[in-house]
């Protein structure tokens, strides 16, 4: 599994059922997430307060990756059509 978890900056704490998640949580989370199938040829995961996707940081040529980690997908962040790709994704966990 990715070793780092990489969150986006929001202007807002991402929420999960009305309550500010941290990145702590998010962290935890991700670490016992379940694999799911890809998503645009990156690799999904589910977790109990997000889904997690596949992201990569790349150097300043933009060419090579450095670095790769995962970001929340959180339901308060995300359109309904978004986030129902993700459970489609994950209707049939690995």
């Amino acid at each position: 599994m990715i070793a780092a978890l990489l969150i986006a900056s929001l202007m807002a704490a991402p929420q999960f059922g009305g309550q500010v998640v941290t990145t702590e949580q998010l962290q935890a989370d991700f670490e016992h997430a379940v694999p799911c199938r890809e998503v645009d040829g990156r690799k999904v995961w589910k977790g109990e307060l997000a889904y997690f996707i596949q992201s990569y940081v790349y150097n300043d040529e933009g060419a090579e990756t450095t670095s790769e980690g995962a970001d929340a997908v959180m339901p308060s962040d995300n359109t309904a059509d978004t986030m129902r790709e993700f459970e489609e994704a994950c209707a049939h966990e690995r």
